[in-house]
């Protein structure tokens, strides 16, 4: 009997260890929230991507440290620590934490005792060597794999280089071939590039800032205190920086015009004017992909506008660090986070956050990774917390490297069991539906880019979806179009056979001619009003018609339109968005008409207006149709359609009130001018008149309840 306890004691420790260390619970055990951001720009609380398992704040003999700066992991394996304020470069064990070399002071090739002063910056070649941005000393320093000194690299000079440089380099890459890529302190040309023996060769990467005409509008609207927190129109100071195998320099950019910023942010903006990461090739041009729902920025809930939403502060981004498969994350020191990024500019997660607690932050300003931990380095609290990374983001990993390799199969089945853990991911059903259109399984696709509500991927999935019905039904397709082409020339043809049957004023007009008649006022405005209300062309029964033809075409507008045309408005909104319009003139224009000699009475101004809403429908119906086979780039010509149809009614309501009421053209524009004065007026009484009596009703209800109170 004890050994069966025991046995199940052991077994339920078992099960909460498990369930400790699975994917499934980790997200309870951190203090913070892993999340990323909907194509909408909600925020989707998802799965851990790695744990807190320690924070390390004593490292043996070197005891702690001083606001470090940063922390890389060397070619030997070992982690390397800028320590700034206690002017030393740290050494540690991966392991254990505990100091293998301080380097606080060497001896130069002249045989002079050095010490550094506030490093900010270590990188750490291929071949071993530890190169050391000595900051306020101005020079760079090299070490052998052994941590031995090699050399110095002071100061660049060159006749570019303006008279007031100072040298500060706060961070530093190296590539294969050894040539060195500096950011410096207050330097805004760009990364300094030199060669293999610190010689200056040129500035890449420089961002040449202009305005535009909407910074220039917002600013002229700015108070001195927000002028204040802009930026002149300079170029951007990099902040941090490092290299990838095939040479493509990555740097960051922590002080970036908040407005600027946000207007990239919404406008999904893939140009890197504004951008905080840039990944920069040889000849030094950005080449970062932006193809996420939003460029990376790290947060993205920021108002600088308003202040009134919280964080009204952009990230500060002042770190890039490299994962594989094209991977890289971006430190945030502003709200001490991480942000995780796939090749593509997709946010595959972010966490982190301030605070005291295993995993938060006094001030994020470094990581590292050594195979599956992250080592997060804080200035503030001058720690390092050790994170290990779950199944979660190994499954990231592993369907990332899928995608890389073309491996489609494969991924799609990933991303399916991401799907499992977090099917609030709209990154998943993206990368689903991405595997799906290289597979050629365009229908597929779009189904995954409409979950999401990504049509742009849509757009391009349904092109190649559409091409691919063309090739089999292409023939019978133009037929069927040349069939209705000719089908509509005869029905004008034969419109216009039943209009000029019926010119004599007296004949018996029926309903079908009212409505036909209709065709030929649209053509002819002028002789079409006036026939429509001296010669009795049309009535009643023809407005309603064309009336209830303008509402259908409206309500279809909405059910019917393609899904690449946006958001459905509602059907309730549409019926207002015409009938309160049309309702609204009608009466404006009879009561100003009946003041100012109008000979057109409140059935005429009905009447011609209704026959007036022809081209909207005319327009509206077959946009709407149409707009269900085009793609994003061709909606352009159904919104020039669709506008040319209500310029069309817009001028026949005008021609139509002028004939009506046997206006001069100046008298008209006055009236109409007027008219639309009048339907202003009369919504601010409606809404006055709404907003009174609401307040009455809340004040007797309030009073109702009052008196109940008392008694």
């Amino acid at each position: 009997m004890r050994i069966l306890k025991s046995l199940m004691k052991f077994a339920v420790c078992l099960l909460t260890l498990a369930v400790i260390t699975g994917s499934g619970t980790v997200m309870a055990a951190a203090p913070y929230e892993t999340y990323t951001y909907s194509y909408e720009g909600d925020v989707q609380i998802s799965p851990n991507a790695y744990m807190p398992e320690q924070k390390v704040s004593s490292f043996g003999e070197a005891g702690p440290l001083n606001s470090p700066a940063d922390i890389i992991v060397d070619a030997q394996g070992n982690l390397v620590v800028a320590d700034k304020d206690n002017d030393r470069v740290v050494i540690l064990d991966p392991n254990t934490f505990r100091s293998v070399k301080i380097i606080d002071q060497y001896t130069d090739k002249t045989g002079t005792e050095q010490t550094f002063n506030k490093p900010q910056g270590v990188f750490s070649a291929r071949d071993g060597k530890l190169y050391i941005a000595d900051t306020d000393n101005g020079r760079i320093v090299v070490f052998d794999k052994e941590y031995r000194y090699l050399t110095t690299f002071d100061a660049p000079s060159a006749d570019v280089l303006p008279e007031n440089f100072k040298y500060n380099p706060k961070g530093i890459a190296v590539d294969k071939a050894g040539r060195i890529y500096v950011v410096s302190m207050n330097t805004n040309m760009g990364v300094i590039a030199l060669d293999k023996n610190g010689q200056f060769e040129a500035f890449i990467g420089a961002q040449r800032v202009t305005p535009n005409l909407v910074e220039l509008f917002w600013r002229a609207f700015m108070s001195e205190e927000q002028l204040s927190m802009t930026q002149n129109f300079v170029p951007m100071e990099y902040s941090n920086l490092t290299i990838d195998d095939k040479g493509f320099v990555y740097v960051t950019a922590s002080s970036i015009d908040r407005y600027s910023l946000f207007n990239a942010v919404w406008s999904r903006s893939s140009d890197s004017t504004y951008a905080p990461i840039k990944k920069i090739n040889p000849s030094g041009t950005d080449v970062l992909q932006r193809n996420g729902f939003f460029p990376p920025v790290g947060d993205i809930n920021f108002d600088p506008y308003t202040g009134q939403k919280e964080p009204v502060e952009p990230s500060a981004i002042t770190e890039v660090a490299l994962l594989q498969n094209g991977m890289y994350c971006l430190v945030d020191k502003e709200y001490s986070k991480v942000f995780t990024y796939d090749s593509y500019g997709n946010l595959l997660y972010a966490f982190g956050g301030e605070g005291e607690a295993l995993g938060l932050f006094g001030q994020l300003v470094s990581v590292a990774y050594k195979g599956d931990n992250l080592l997060a380095l804080d200035s503030v609290d001058n720690s390092i917390t050790v994170f290990q990374k779950t199944e979660y983001a190994k499954k990231l990993d592993e369907v990332i490297g899928y995608q890389e390799r073309r491996e489609y199969d494969k991924a799609i089945a990933s991303w399916e069991e991401i799907v499992g853990l977090n099917n609030n991911f709209d990154m998943a059903y993206l990368g689903i539906g991405k595997t799906l259109l290289e597979q050629e399984k365009y229908q597929q696709a779009m189904d995954n880019f409409r979950l999401i509500n990504n049509r742009s991927y849509y757009s391009k999935a349904f092109k190649l979806y559409r091409q691919q019905i063309l090739d089999k039904i292409g023939i019978l397709l133009i037929a069927v179009v040349v069939i209705l082409i000719i089908g509509v020339v005869k029905f004008f043809g034969y419109a216009k056979k039943c209009n000029s049957r019926l010119k004599t004023a007296g004949t018996t007009v029926t309903f079908g001619a009212e409505i036909l008649y209709g065709f030929h006022l649209i053509f002819h405005p002028f002789d079409g009003f006036w026939d429509l209300k001296h010669e009795k062309r049309g009535g009643i029964r023809g407005a309603v018609f064309w009336l209830c033809a303008a509402v259908f075409a409206q309500l279809y507008g909405v059910l019917g339109q393609g899904y690449l045309m946006g958001e459905k408005g509602s059907l309730g909104g549409a019926l207002l968005n015409i009938l309160i319009p049309f309702t609204l003139w009608i009466i404006a224009n009879w009561c100003l008409t009946s003041l100012m000699d109008g000979k057109g009475s409140f059935r005429d101004i009905f009447i011609a207006t209704s026959y007036a809403m022809i081209p909207m429908v005319l327009f509206t119906i077959p946009c709407t149709a149409i707009s269900n086979f085009l793609i994003t780039e061709e909606l352009g010509i159904l919104s020039f359609a669709i506008g040319l149809g209500t310029f069309w009614m817009g001028l026949l309501v005008f021609f139509g009130a002028m004939v009506t009421h046997e206006y001069s053209l100046g008298k008209n524009i006055l009236v109409s001018i007027l008219s639309i004065i009048g339907i202003a007026l009369i919504l601010f009484l409606l809404m006055t008149f709404f907003s009174l009596t609401g307040r009455m009703i809340d004040w007797i209800v309030n009073m109702i309840n009052e008196i109940s109170f008392r008694l």
